[in-house]
C-alpha cells in the first residue's frame, strides 16, 4: 500500500469520526437508551389497600380520557423549546395512553370507597360522570430548567341524565417531578411518581367534596 493511499485512508477516518460526533452532540434523547431499538414503557400505579367501606348507591361512569393532541400518540415527547417539542421516536408507551391512564383512574377509584361501583360501560346506568383531559405529559430538557416530568390533568364531575348534566365538581393539577437525568425511563418514573401523587390529592378532593353534601 502506498503512503498516499495510507493518508486517504486515516484522513476518511477522522472525518467519519468528526461526523458521528457531531451526530452525538446533537441528539437530546438521553444516554445509553439513544440506541436503534424500541423501548416500551408503562404507567402503573397502585393506590395499595382497599377502603374498609363504600358509599351506597353512587355509582360512577369514568368518560375514555381525553389527551392533548400534542401528546396523544404512543411516542414519547420532550419538551426542549419553549415552542418546541421532541418526539422520541424509538421510546414508546406499550398501548395506548388514552387507555392506559382510563385503566389507572378506574382501578384507583375502584379502591378508594368513594363510590359503590366504578364503570366506564356508557350501557350501564350512573349517577355520576367523570370527564378528564390530560393537558401536558412531556419530559422538560430546556436547557434553562432543571430536567423534569410533568403531568397536568383536569377532572370534571357532572351528574347523569339525559338532558343538560349539572357540574358538581371541578379541579385542574399540575405536577413537575425533578429527575437526575433527562433520559425516557427517568422521565416515565416521574410520570408514575407524578400520577400517584396527583390521585391521591383528587381522591381527597372528592372525599371532602362528598362529605360536605352528607346530611
Amino acid at each position: 500500500m502506498s503512503i498516499k493511499a495510507i493518508n486517504r485512508s486515516l484522513w476518511l477516518i477522522v472525518m467519519l469520526s468528526v461526523l458521528t460526533g457531531c451526530l452525538g452532540l446533537g441528539s437530546k434523547d438521553g444516554g445509553s437508551e439513544s440506541d436503534d431499538s424500541l423501548h416500551y414503557y408503562v404507567i402503573d400505579v397502585d393506590r395499595g389497600s382497599v377502603a374498609s367501606s363504600f358509599v351506597k348507591n353512587r355509582v360512577l361512569r369514568i368518560q375514555p380520557i381525553q389527551i392533548s393532541s400534542h401528546f396523544r400518540g404512543q411516542t414519547l415527547v420532550f419538551k426542549v423549546g419553549d415552542n418546541e417539542f421532541q418526539a422520541q421516536e424509538n421510546h414508546q408507551f406499550f398501548s395506548d395512553p388514552q387507555d392506559m391512564f382510563t385503566e389507572q383512574l378506574k382501578r384507583w377509584l375502584q379502591k378508594s370507597g368513594l363510590f359503590s361501583q366504578v364503570i366506564i360501560d356508557e350501557d350501564i346506568e350512573a349517577d355520576m360522570v367523570l370527564e378528564i383531559a390530560v393537558t401536558a405529559l412531556y419530559g422538560d430538557n430546556r436547557d434553562q430548567f432543571s430536567p423534569q416530568a410533568v403531568l397536568e390533568m383536569q377532572f370534571f364531575l357532572t351528574t347523569s341524565g339525559d338532558n343538560t348534566n349539572q357540574t358538581l365538581f371541578q379541579t385542574g393539577l399540575r405536577i413537575d417531578i425533578n429527575i437526575d437525568e433527562i433520559t425516557p425511563s427517568n422521565v416515565v418514573k416521574g410520570w408514575k411518581q407524578g400520577l400517584e401523587e396527583l390521585l391521591a390529592t383528587v381522591e381527597d378532593d372528592f372525599r371532602d367534596y362528598f362529605s360536605k353534601r352528607s346530611p
